[in-house]
């Protein structure tokens, strides 16, 4: 079965903030390997603010481009 690229950033993403704790979309696109169509910046940036909107993730200001894990993955990781 096929997963969706979307769902493999989140998982990605969760897992370099629970392991990271803090990180930059350079050091995240390291750990993202598509062998077809690489994604945008744009796209990427697109699931990092729907997992901030629900708490997965936060930023220190909205301009910031450090992220961190936010309450819902230290919630969940406990």
């Amino acid at each position: 079965m096929a997963t969706h690229w979307a769902t493999q950033i989140v998982v990605v993403v969760l897992q370099v903030a629970s392991e990271e704790r803090a990180f930059r979309l350079p050091d995240l696109k390291e750990h993202l390997h598509f062998s077809e169509n690489p994604l945008s910046n744009s796209t990427i940036r697109q699931v990092l603010r729907q997992l901030e909107e629900s708490g997965w993730l936060e930023r220190d200001h909205p301009e910031g481009r450090i992220r961190y894990a936010g309450d819902q993955l230290d919630d969940f990781t406990k």
